[in-house]
């Protein structure tokens, strides 16, 4: 298959975002830190946000169960942080396991490898979500699904748009020459304006504006409408189609922002520039 064309193309980045996926599991596996850390962090996120919940005496937020909206928070979590340290920091962990080189001079575009960081981060989360959702069970959390069909595509749309803000942030990252810094910025405000751990009513007036424009935000209230409140999917279109939306946007600025990033390393020979 001539990978000079279309089809070609799209072959060819599709079995580089799954073995770059592949070799991501397989390099965190191989760490003991990573094996112990990934189901515990959310274990221990849920507890102390738990405890927070109790010692202010609220028992419900919303009309919604503290612990399972807990849960669904910790969930946004798992999917933001594979965002930010995962699809946004892609290329810097190339150039930390000296593989830049040879992702630069294969014939394929860096977005696949951006994607593949992002859902290996993903799929290695889920042993952290299997964790705090057994918790979450031991503690009392209490769901209410009516629609299955809603809760799964809510679900699909936290995921989607994180992987979305992960290609936004990849290439603006590498623009800037701030990946770190920005990263440590930005990585717990999102908890608070994305309304992971309080409701997003909660917010200042003036950090409405901010909080809608992040496509987790909206994902997330879906999510917790169709498995805390029994709400239908033609129930959460809205918060659906806002998420969709927003993500549009990050993913414009993903593709914009990588294709700048390739002309600069491929064609001008710029591998300084990471």
């Amino acid at each position: 298959m001539n990978a000079d064309t279309p089809v070609g193309r799209f072959r060819a980045d599709w079995r580089l975002l799954w073995a770059t996926v592949r070799v991501f599991l397989l390099r965190w596996a191989s760490n003991p830190i990573m094996l112990v850390r990934a189901p515990l962090m959310p274990l221990l996120l849920l507890v102390s946000f738990t405890v927070a919940y109790q010692v202010s005496g609220q028992a419900a937020v919303q009309r919604q169960d503290v612990v399972g909206f807990l849960v669904v928070g910790i969930l946004a979590t798992l999917a933001w942080n594979s965002t930010v340290w995962g699809s946004g920091h892609a290329l810097q962990w190339e150039i930390h396991a000296g593989t830049i080189a040879s992702v630069i001079a294969a014939p394929t575009r860096t977005m696949p490898v951006v994607l593949g960081y992002g859902i290996g981060n993903i799929t290695w989360d889920i042993t952290g979500l299997a964790s705090c959702i057994g918790a979450g069970a031991l503690l009392g959390a209490r769901f209410e699904v009516a629609d299955p069909i809603g809760a799964l595509v809510s679900l699909v749309a936290v995921y989607a748009s994180s992987l979305c803000i992960g290609l936004g942030f990849a290439g603006l990252f590498i623009l800037s020459r701030q990946a770190n810094a920005m990263s440590n910025f930005l990585q717990a405000p999102i908890w608070l304006l994305a309304g992971f751990f309080v409701p997003r009513t909660a917010l200042p007036d003036w950090l409405e504006p901010i909080s809608a424009a992040i496509p987790l935000a909206h994902a997330v209230d879906a999510l917790r409408a169709t498995t805390l409140a029994g709400r239908s999917l033609a129930e959460v279109g809205g918060a659906l189609l806002a998420a969709a939306a927003t993500s549009a946007v990050f993913l414009l600025a993903g593709v914009w922002s990588l294709r700048r990033v390739d002309y600069a390393m491929r064609r001008r020979g710029k591998l300084d520039l990471l």
